[in-house]
């Protein structure tokens, strides 16, 4: 009698948890994705990066047969964006699509952010990587980079220049130690923002990526005195690599990809970096990506994650150097 009664009670226990399991739903949902998913962008429109988002996410929503948005959320750098993702639902449904700066380069300048980029989000595929490019206003006196190093050493009082987050702070300052220079930092919400800077006379150079100066370059409102590649570029080949230009040692790639929330299931992660991927190898993309000088990339998230390690030991050290260490 006692066995029945144990044995019923240990059918009605498993037919509850079934219907509890069955309520909550599966860990992750087999119809991945099923509703709109949202790419946070933690920089200003226009920007590289920004623009690289909108292309992954028009090819994404073709792909996944969803809505694929961008949302911009600047400030603090990146640093608001990438906070918004990591405390979001680990459902594949609020992605982040940053540059490498806010996961490698923030780490090496601010002694307390609020997350850990190394655990506290889940990489899911790196997507483009850019130049960074020395841009100054098209009717400044400076034709080379020895121009602005000659000039800034003479006027230290007006060797200033436009930075928005963390790369094209720590890339200028690598600049800056390569060439001897003294410089003050101007920070902006983001590469567009730069280069408008740099256009009005706000600030004497920048060293944006390609995609906010092609344009400007073209209507003639923009120089570029050399480019932080560690070759020439195709579309741009009478601009000099900075080796070229006179200060070696300054090769700056900067690299944009896409992360998720943490213990995001493995399942959504394997699906979201396959489509990627896939939108990576169109002739829509690529056509795209060679008209704004970007490399087309697309690594497994392990892959991804040992390109964070590796990179941010090597910032770290341009940091130390620079005497930069920042508390929010």
């Amino acid at each position: 009698m006692i066995r029945s009664i144990t044995r019923r009670r240990a059918l009605a226990l498993s037919a509850a948890s079934a219907a509890t399991l069955a309520g909550a739903g599966p860990l992750w949902a087999e119809d991945y994705p099923s509703r709109t998913i949202t790419l946070i962008v933690p920089y200003s429109p226009g920007g590289g990066t920004d623009i690289a988002a909108r292309m992954v996410a028009a090819g994404l929503s073709d792909i996944l047969k969803q809505t694929v948005v961008v949302l911009n959320k600047p400030g603090a750098g990146s640093i608001i964006g990438a906070q918004y993702v990591q405390k979001a639902a680990p459902d594949g449904y609020t992605l982040l699509f940053t540059a490498c700066d806010g996961m490698v380069m923030d780490p090496a300048i601010y002694e307390n952010l609020p997350y850990d980029t190394l655990t506290d989000f889940s990489p899911i595929t790196d997507i483009v990587t850019f130049p960074l490019l020395v841009v100054v206003k098209a009717n400044s006196p400076f034709k080379t980079i020895q121009d602005l190093v000659t000039y800034a050493n003479a006027h230290p009082e007006k060797a200033n220049y436009a930075s928005s987050s963390s790369v094209f702070w720590l890339g200028t300052e690598l600049f800056s130690q390569k060439a001897g220079l003294k410089l003050t930092r101007v920070p902006y919400k983001g590469a567009g923002n730069m280069v408008l800077a740099v256009m009005s006379g706000d600030v004497l150079f920048a060293l944006p990526s390609p995609p906010p100066v092609i344009g400007q370059m073209k209507s003639g409102t923009i120089r570029i005195l050399a480019t932080t590649a560690p070759q020439r570029l195709a579309d741009l080949p009478d601009v000099p690599t900075m080796a070229e230009a006179g200060v070696p040692g300054v090769v700056v790639t900067d690299w944009s990809g896409m992360w998720a929330p943490p213990k995001t299931p493995a399942p959504i992660i394997a699906t979201l970096n396959k489509a990627v991927r896939q939108v990576l190898t169109t002739p829509e993309f690529q056509d795209k990506a060679k008209k704004l000088n970007l490399g087309v990339v697309g690594d497994s998230p392990e892959g991804v994650k040992q390109k964070m390690i590796a990179d941010l030991k090597m910032w770290k050290v341009v940091a130390k150097q620079a005497n930069i260490s920042m508390k929010l």
